[in-house]
């Protein structure tokens, strides 16, 4: 067995071992071609990387070689990337050809593997070179290539098997790639519902580092469209890499979307949405809502509840603070919702989230507990009728006299109100506060209260805790936080 070591520390790990060399070449190429060797068999090759892979002084100035190979050929070899704190990453080279290998051209190649994280099959052909000892980063490269077979579930959260295919060009420290992606039954493991899910990207990756830029993914689920661009890279002091996407979702279906996450077999609520969200996704081993932070904005039109009775309490809403009361039927109607939301250690923080319906409409700030569904939520109620025409019989008699501290300055009631319990059995009724302060905390940003500002007057960006915020036009957007920020 061959074996070569890392400087003179013969106890180390080889970075290379080969069971078996194979040279071949023949008579006529040793007259007429000195320096050239038709083909190399590898046999029982395996290479290793330690986490902190160093390139000694003697190899950065090493000059460039004469010799030049037909083809380099390999299979069943393995590569093992040490990874500090975890265990290496193992890839399984099927087969590797290398051809018309040299230092002053380009190589050809044609490489079947399976990836290791995630699992998957990769097949892939292209040229590569030539090479350049000293500079790594700018060595070219360009091909093509099919992963399949992968393996989603080893990402906590989701689960599903992936095909993709696509080329790229450039160099190693800087790789552009464009290609389609297909997860017929991608999933949200918490829910179970799968969907088929397809995209396309272009993207730029760092060959060195492993760090990737997405410039854009467009992806459809059911009849949902979703962009993502962002980014897939290390942060210094972290470990492993951090995501950092922003999500457009524009005329998407509300339940397509919330059928990916509820438990339930059918999503509680049908509307068009449209959201754009900014997520900071890092590594790690904690359960996927413990570590992500979503801050974004959306908005749900036309909407209506699946619950029958849901849907009849939203009707019943309408007609009472319409003061139609006293009307025979009550129609079914559809709400609009429009609001902030901030997700953090499971909870999603709302701010100024409006509810409106025909004859109402309700401005709240809470918060909804992701993992228990708690829900604790407090505003106004505007009505276009009165306290007391909201209600019938005997009631309407007794708050007949709360109706001047309830009216509006025109017309009908401004009611503080709450919503508490959980979202399977929620509780609404009047707030115990006092109108003027449900008014106040709606205007008190839940995370910065530099942002209650006048946003004519407010700076364009600032720093909140470990936060950096920017305010691109009328709201304010999250550009990048640490988890132990929230």
């Amino acid at each position: 067995m061959s074996q070569l070591t890392r400087g003179s520390d013969n106890s180390a790990a080889p970075l290379v071992a080969i069971q078996k060399v194979t040279i071949q070449s023949n008579y006529h190429d040793l007259l007429l071609r000195p320096g050239y060797i038709s083909r190399i068999i590898l046999e029982g090759l395996k290479i290793s990387v330690s986490a902190q892979h160093e390139t000694s002084t003697s190899q950065q100035i090493s000059s460039k070689s004469s010799t030049r190979m037909g083809e380099v050929f390999t299979k069943n070899a393995t590569l093992e990337v040490a990874r500090k704190g975890d265990g290496p990453l193992r890839f399984e080279i099927h087969q590797l050809s290398l051809k018309s290998i040299s230092d002053s051209s380009p190589m050809s190649y044609d490489l079947a593997m399976r990836n290791a994280e995630p699992p998957g099959e990769i097949r892939s052909r292209g040229r590569l070179g030539p090479w350049d000892r000293q500079h790594m980063n700018d060595i070219p490269l360009s091909g093509s290539y099919t992963f399949d077979g992968v393996d989603l579930g080893i990402f906590e959260g989701i689960g599903g098997t992936l095909a993709a295919t696509g080329d790229f060009h450039g160099v190693l420290g800087r790789i552009d790639t464009q290609g389609t992606t297909n997860t017929p039954k991608f999933e949200v493991t918490r829910s179970h519902h799968p969907v088929a899910l397809k995209a396309k990207f272009n993207a730029t990756v760092d060959g060195m580092s492993g760090d990737t830029i997405l410039h854009f993914v467009d992806g459809v689920f059911l009849k949902t469209p979703v962009h993502i661009e962002g980014s897939v890279a290390g942060k210094p002091g972290q470990p492993g890499k951090t995501a950092s996407l922003n999500a457009t979702v524009h005329n998407g279906r509300m339940d397509n979307v919330l059928w990916l996450f509820v438990k339930q077999r059918k999503a509680p609520m049908d509307g068009t949405t449209n959201f754009h969200a900014h997520v900071i996704w890092p590594s790690g081993h904690q359960p996927f809502l413990k570590r992500v932070v979503l801050q974004g904005d959306f908005e749900i039109e036309h909407a209506q509840w699946t619950d029958p009775e849901r849907q009849m309490s939203v009707n019943m809403l309408s007609k009472k603070a319409g003061g139609k009361k006293k009307d025979p039927e009550t129609p079914n109607v559809t709400a609009d919702l429009k609001g902030s939301v901030l997700l953090s250690n499971e909870v999603a923080k709302f701010h100024d989230t409006s509810f409106k319906v025909p004859g109402a409409e309700a401005i709240l700030h809470g918060t909804y507990n992701l993992e228990d569904t708690k829900i604790d939520f407090h505003g106004d109620l505007k009505t276009e009728a009165s306290l007391s025409d909201d209600s019938s019989g005997v009631k309407a008699v007794l708050l007949k006299p709360l109706d001047p501290l309830f009216k509006k300055k025109h017309a009908g009631a401004l009611v503080p109100v709450e919503m508490t319990g959980t979202y399977h059995d929620p509780h609404f009724g009047v707030s115990p506060q006092p109108k003027k302060l449900a008014a106040a905390n709606r205007r008190h940003h839940p995370i910065c209260p530099q942002m209650d500002s006048d946003l004519a007057t407010a700076p364009r960006q600032l720093h909140c805790g470990a936060a950096q915020w920017y305010r691109p036009q009328r709201a304010w957007r999250i550009v990048s936080a640490p988890t132990s920020a929230w």
